[in-house]
């Protein structure tokens, strides 16, 4: 008998993956046990757009097997609708083993351009005898945690247009505000994938939330090509940018909007890559506005900074963060020489967390028993986990005469 399955996607510290797979038989006889290695889960994924598209291999890989196969489940239940566990019920949740390495759970692809959503169909057999006539294959919606509670808006005053999500939660008080910009991959047509591609709805987690006060809101706008973009479609050469002055007022504009809920004094930047490009962009031409950046792996040349802009933003606290190994963005062409010259100009709240690599740090991904190693670029992990602790020296960054993290050092800064 053909049946309905429903999906639950969540970000992880790697993108996006299918995390669960819900199954609703109709009905299970009373007792019913079921265990992980009576199903099988084929996927089958494809472009949204073009069913024979060749997708490019992505950094440095060698093959791609992430479009078609099998996926392995770890472990099987009764649940309710929403796939928590209980004693009876017809649902039955199927958790997912979810990996970096493992491509055919994720719920984006890059193009070749940048990561878009893929379209995906699972097929879940089972050879329980309550289940051994059922096939699972109509798909019946997809739940995304966090992603799900982001609002989707648009800035059409200005010119090229800005879409945006945003996410502030209910406060009687005004509350600060973060603003991720995001990097190369992550521009486009799709404003979710701005925050759920890489781990940026960490900010609207209940313990991020009680970091920056027990309420934090967001705003992740998406470029439609790359922060880079000189205008001519083309990566800048020389630190110029078409989005610097419509960003800024996208931003503007959206505080002014919702000037009863967000706090101007605390009012935060970052992003990565070509986020943090535009991080650096931003505080520079509008520094009055910020309460704090931090820029990650971020690609603006420190060559294409003059010593004017230095004197701009010496005063704003800055935290930077980067890998040694990075192998896209030299980190001694941008922020290591950039980082040096605020110290040099006076600046007393500037950090650079530089790691030698980056590895897994929460236990979950490993390698031959070894943490997972990302690529060098993909510093925004650790970032986005809370991670970053060290200083440029490799001492603790103090707040207050006591070690802290990035997140808690950015709650911290106010606006005079």
């Amino acid at each position: 008998m053909i049946k309905k399955y429903r999906t639950i996607a969540e970000t992880l510290e790697y993108g996006p993956a299918i995390t669960k797979v819900i199954l609703d038989t109709g009905k299970l006889p009373f007792g019913t046990i079921v265990k992980a290695d009576e199903f099988t889960v084929n996927v089958t994924r494809e472009s949204k757009d073009d069913p024979d598209f060749e997708w490019p291999l992505f950094m440095g890989q060698k093959t791609d097997d992430s479009m078609n196969g099998t996926r392995d489940v770890l472990k099987a239940y009764i649940s309710d609708e929403k796939g928590n566990k209980t004693r009876q019920g017809k649902y039955i949740t199927l958790e997912m083993a979810c990996h970096p390495l493992l491509g055919i759970g994720s719920t984006i692809k890059f193009n070749g351009t940048h990561n878009v959503s893929v379209k995906y169909d699972y097929v879940i057999t089972s050879t329980h005898s309550a289940l051994k006539d059922d096939v699972f294959c109509v798909n019946d919606g997809a739940q995304w945690l966090y992603s799900d509670d982001l609002l989707t808006g648009s800035n059409n005053k200005v010119t090229p247009n800005l879409n945006y999500v945003y996410y502030i939660p209910e406060s009687e008080e005004k509350i600060p505000l973060v603003i991720w910009l995001h990097g190369a991959g992550e521009g486009g047509k799709e404003p979710k994938i701005a925050a759920n591609a890489n781990q940026v709805i960490n900010f609207m987690k209940p313990w991020a939330q009680e970091i920056f006060g027990g309420k934090l809101s967001l705003l992740a706008p998406q470029a439609p090509t790359m922060w880079m973009d000189d205008g001519t479609g083309e990566y800048t050469q020389d630190g110029s940018t078409v989005y610097l002055r419509a960003l800024d007022r996208t931003i503007g504009d959206f505080i002014e909007e919702h000037k009863d809920e967000i706090d101007e004094k605390r009012v935060y930047i970052g992003g990565d890559s070509n986020g943090g490009f535009m991080t650096m962009k931003q505080i520079i031409f509008n520094p009055e506005r910020y309460a704090a950046a931090f820029p990650v792996c971020e690609a603006l040349a420190d060559k294409d900074i003059t010593d004017a802009d230095i004197e701009k933003i010496k005063n704003i606290p800055i935290w930077f963060t980067h890998a040694k190994n990075d192998p896209v963005v030299d980190p001694d062409l941008c922020p290591v020489p950039t980082y040096k010259r605020l110290l040099e100009a006076g600046a007393e709240n500037v950090h650079f967390t530089f790691w030698d690599k980056i590895e897994d740090l929460t236990g979950n991904w490993k390698v031959n028993k070894k943490p997972y190693e990302y690529i060098g670029h993909f510093a925004w992990v650790p970032m986005l986990d809370n991670e970053c602790k060290l200083d440029f020296d490799d001492k603790p960054v103090m707040l207050e005469g006591k070690p802290t993290t990035i997140m808690e050092w950015i709650a911290a800064q106010t606006k005079n």
